[in-house]
């Protein structure tokens, strides 16, 4: 389907990343309907089998990419273009279109408008692709994939999106070893959850997970919060700043992407909140 410009509806990647975030809003707000019916779209859309599923891994291809050699970045450009351009370009355009109109009628227009952090590198991949179904410049062509090429090479200066790798039986039991060597506890129940959550995320593009995660750093936060009000805490200026420096650290997972180190991190704030509620 050709396009003269870049339009962020039809970018699929862009409309992935503000249904997200008009999520998380949802979430925090405790609008209990746009969280239902953002989470409906999600998995319609982006279900494993569906195509923009299946262009959003070409968009990760690019996107989560960093640090590697010229030639390996080449390569994958090229490999990325050859795989878009073999899917069907007017089930996509259909696909989109079919997201939009359930964007409009059952949230608003207001999701469009929601800041994402890495629109310029969604906005260079989308044009990238939009080179395998539009007539292009051959000298602008050459010039945007040496600019992706340059991305890959020396990092993405504006990287949030989410690292969605798939993690094996065998890469979960070495985290909850390691898990415990470094603790020397057991696995708590909202620990397991959040494993288990965290190594199928892969399958529906971190849906579960990013909506497991912000009621539970709700939850952490709501107990750290507390916390600071009890005696044993109160008294303690050091303890106070602690508290307040953990609280602030939750409030910044909200807008980060979901990795490992992001998960490392809740887990051991899950510990802490555990052992204050038991004290």
């Amino acid at each position: 389907m050709k396009r003269n410009k870049h339009n962020k509806k039809r970018n699929t990647a862009f409309l992935y990343e503000a249904l997200v975030r008009e999520m998380t809003k949802s979430i925090i707000s405790g609008d209990k309907d746009s969280k239902k019916a953002v989470i409906g779209i999600l998995k319609e859309s982006f279900a494993p089998n569906m195509i923009l599923a299946r262009e959003m891994e070409l968009y990760k291809a690019i996107l989560e990419t960093n640090d590697v050699d010229t030639v390996t970045a080449e390569k994958i450009v090229y490999h990325v273009r050859q795989a878009h351009e073999q899917m069907d370009s007017q089930e996509i355009y259909e696909a989109q279109s079919h997201l939009i109109k359930r964007i409009n009628k059952e949230l608003s227009s207001g999701v469009y408008n929601n800041f994402v952090p890495n629109y310029k590198n969604l906005a260079t991949v989308a044009q990238l692709f939009d080179m395998d179904t539009e007539e292009v410049n051959v000298k602008a062509a050459v010039l945007l994939e040496q600019k992706v090429v340059s991305r890959l090479t020396q990092g993405l200066s504006e990287k949030q999106e989410s690292k969605m790798k798939p993690i094996d039986n065998l890469v979960f039991s070495t985290f909850v070893s390691k898990y415990n060597e470094t603790y020397s506890d057991e696995i708590l129940v909202e620990q397991r959850e959040l494993l288990n959550r965290y190594i199928f995320s892969f399958s529906d593009n971190n849906v579960d997970i990013s909506v497991y995660l912000n009621e539970e750093l709700n939850r952490l936060h709501d107990i750290l919060s507390s916390a600071i009000e009890a005696d044993e805490i109160a008294t303690d200026e050091t303890m106070v700043e602690s508290t307040k420096s953990v609280i602030c650290m939750i409030e910044q997972f909200r807008q980060s992407p979901v990795d490992k180190a992001m998960v490392e991190k809740v887990l051991k704030i899950q510990n802490l909140a555990h052992e204050i509620e038991v004290a």
